[in-house]
């Protein structure tokens, strides 16, 4: 799994658990809102901002195989490994980028769980409507006037 999926899954994991939590436990962890929010935000850019270090990492790595003339052992499908049977050397291939579908399906994890944390926080108290709304600014998610009706039910 990629680093930055893995990073992603644990912040959304992380705040739907949050999410849940009674009130007295959220009272601590409200306690340290900005890191959460933090946390979001970090995992969101570092997935928006995979296809740019990606496309730096792939062009260094090709560059420098060229420039080098690098070779690698082949792989034989005959022992699972390096032998006599096998292609003796071949340049190695471009790394592979990691699937969109992905990396969006994780984005979407932490802007949700994010989301449902901030309204949790909102409908046990903790916030208000300005606090939710500038901390949803800085992770780039949205809420809508109908979750700030306190007996709203949480975002699915």
């Amino acid at each position: 799994m990629s680093y930055s999926i893995k990073q992603a899954t644990i912040i959304a994991d992380q705040l739907e658990r949050l999410a849940t939590q009674n009130t007295h436990q959220l009272a601590g962890q409200v306690a340290n809102i900005d890191f959460w929010i933090s946390e979001a935000v970090h995992a969101v850019r570092t997935i928006d901002d995979y296809p740019a270090r990606f496309r730096r990492l792939r062009d260094a790595q090709v560059g420098w195989v060229e420039e080098h003339g690098t070779k690698v052992s082949g792989y034989c499908h005959i022992c699972g490994g390096v032998c006599e049977l096998g292609p003796e050397t071949e340049t190695p291939p471009a790394p592979g980028r990691i699937d969109a579908r992905e990396l969006a399906k994780a984005r979407d994890a932490v802007c949700l769980a994010s989301r449902r944390y901030l309204l949790r926080l909102y409908r046990a108290h903790f916030l208000d409507d300005d606090q939710v709304l500038d901390a949803c600014d800085q992770i780039g998610i949205g809420v809508e006037p109908e979750d700030f009706e306190r007996g709203s039910a949480p975002p699915s």
